[in-house]
């Protein structure tokens, strides 16, 4: 939730690269065995998953080839989630290429691959776009979405509620994954996978990945916002519960095998309690060379006593997991109480071994990949909440904190220390040779900033308004927004 902004909590402490810390540094906290899987009591009937194509390739981390910046294929570009490209195309003197009406507001990125931009709505539907004109290739639905959301479920704000996440591509395989909150009738929800061939639209792959959740739990009470993420040869899929945290719910990830049998693999936040959601202000799991996976959470439901520690296991924390989602680590923020949500963005994988992140509490950590033991501490980020996820220019070394009260931190990590706040937007930002882009929402404009200094370089109207949280994508020449209604596509030098 928002709060009022923080004063400034303190100066980055110590260097990248120093030895070891003060005892005052939060330590990671150990590493925890995966909790056994309980069955599954849904109200909903769940439809029959079509045939699973034959594996034709490995099952190993999936990269993200972008020569010339053709493909955009998950959310924030790369595994390691930092957002930034090479320059491609020109984008100076941005103006309007085109807009796409879609019937739905499109909260995820627009993901680009085959020559084909890929979009999702909270409609429930799923189209390819011509790069060119926007015009539609294929459409397709994953069936009704929940309406009436805050009365069924008991809070949240979105309605309606279908797809809401990133959709994630295989670029080996040509197949866009996607995942909506699907409604069978009476308040019965449950969350579909689906995968298509880029190229022609065709249903590649069908399965319902609800979670494996305890008795009494509904699926109804979660919300599949976190982008999707595609490694060893697997679709994780993430959730959290819905705005205002009604309801009884649990933090998750899963995996299914994109081929042959399912093999449901889950890790569960908050095993000996509820909430530690996992949503990442819509951001992905980071994803290491390994294919092991890095995901933060949020508190524990209902809210902890202020000040913290949260006493809830992997609550306010980030939790390394292997492929198959054993937990290997973790790391919890310990001033972090009440709402502070640790889990408001997604790690970031740096250069070195290292990632960052951030929360509600205004801290940035900087945190070994290996143990996630603490390398450094930033206090006073943004001066509100951050929400979202960060970008990193390795060109810099300056991360860029998206801060929901209004601009975009700059951390300038080879200097140890914070620089100025880009102003202007509050969107997660990416980074494209060199310049910053970032969204303004609701209000529905875009800016672009140098990487280096924090000057900016243009604005500009996107004409609709915006999700929460929006975060542009760029390829093939284009600046894409998705919007309230669609998506809207720039091109420079106009």
């Amino acid at each position: 939730m928002h709060r009022a902004p923080r004063e400034p909590a303190g100066r980055w402490r110590p260097r990248l690269g120093a030895g070891a810390l003060a005892a005052a540094l939060l330590l990671a906290g150990c590493a925890t065995s995966a909790p056994p899987a309980p069955s599954t009591s849904r109200a909903s009937a769940i439809p029959t998953p079509t045939s699973r194509p034959t594996p034709t390739g490995p099952a190993g981390p999936v990269g993200v080839p972008i020569p010339g910046i053709t493909a955009w294929s998950s959310y924030h570009a790369d595994q390691a989630r930092t957002g930034a490209v090479g320059p491609g195309a020109s984008l100076a003197s941005l103006t309007q290429a085109w807009s796409a009406d879609l019937g739905g507001a499109v909260y995820g990125q627009p993901v680009v691959a085959d020559g084909r931009v890929i979009a999702a709505t909270e409609t429930n539907r799923v189209v390819a776009l011509d790069p060119a004109t926007g015009n539609v290739v294929w459409s397709a639905s994953l069936g009704d979405p929940l309406t009436d959301v805050g009365s069924v479920a008991g809070c949240g704000n979105i309605d309606p509620l279908g797809i809401t996440s990133t959709p994630a591509i295989d670029t080996s395989t040509g197949t866009v994954f996607v995942v909506g909150e699907v409604a069978s009738g009476g308040g019965a929800v449950h969350h579909q996978l689906q995968g298509f061939s880029i190229v022609t639209g065709q249903v590649v792959l069908s399965e319902p990945v609800d979670p494996p959740l305890p008795p009494g739990e509904d699926p109804v009470h979660l919300l599949q916002r976190a982008s999707l993420a595609v490694a060893n040869g697997r679709v994780y899929i993430s959730y959290g519960g819905n705005y205002g945290d009604c309801g009884s719910y649990h933090g998750w990830v899963v995996g299914v095998n994109e081929t042959g049998a399912p093999d449901l693999v889950s890790f569960e936040a908050a095993p000996d309690g509820q909430g530690g959601a996992i949503w990442q202000g819509g951001g992905a799991p980071a994803i290491d060379t390994a294919g092991d996976l890095y995901v933060s959470t949020g508190n524990s439901n209902p809210d902890p006593a202020a000040g913290g520690p949260d006493p809830i296991q992997n609550a306010e924390s980030v939790v390394k997991l292997s492929p198959d989602l054993k937990p290997l680590a973790s790391f919890k923020d310990r001033t972090a109480g009440g709402d502070d949500d640790l889990g408001t963005g997604n790690p970031v994988l740096l250069p070195g071994g290292q990632l960052f992140i951030a929360g509600k509490t205004d801290v940035g950590f900087v945190l070994r990949q290996s143990d996630l033991s603490v390398v450094g501490t930033v206090g006073g980020l943004c001066g509100s909440d951050p929400d979202g996820g960060a970008a990193y220019d390795p060109a810099t070394g300056h991360l860029f904190v998206p801060c929901r009260g209004g601009g975009i931190q700059l951390v300038d990590l080879a200097a140890a220390r914070l620089g100025p706040r880009l102003p202007g937007a509050n969107g997660a930002p990416i980074v494209v040779g060199g310049t910053v882009w970032a969204v303004q929402y609701p209000a529905g404009t875009i800016s672009q900033f140098d990487a280096s200094t924090g000057t900016l370089l243009q604005r500009q109207q996107i004409g609709e308004a915006v999700p929460n949280f929006t975060s542009p994508s760029t390829v093939l020449g284009l600046l894409l927004v998705g919007t309230d209604r669609g998506i809207v596509a720039f091109r420079g030098g106009g």
